[in-house]
């Protein structure tokens, strides 16, 4: 029981870690620090790296609530 709260937890502040990454990543973006490629292959990968942060943010609140 305390194992999986304590997997929880650190689900919710991995998540949150790459959440505030991200928002660095945008300022910066905004700014024109960083350039813009458009290679679909880098595309991909990120969606696919969202799609893993979103599932498992989900699931840790799932997880923590029920």
């Amino acid at each position: 029981m305390l194992s999986g709260f304590i997997i929880a937890v650190a689900l919710v502040l991995g998540g949150l870690a790459v959440m505030r990454f991200g928002i660095f990543q945008i300022r910066k973006f905004k700014k024109g620090e960083t350039r813009v490629t458009k290679k679909v292959s880098e595309q991909i990968a990120f969606l696919i790296f969202f799609f893993i942060i979103l599932g498992l943010i989900i699931y840790s609140i799932n997880d923590f609530l029920f």
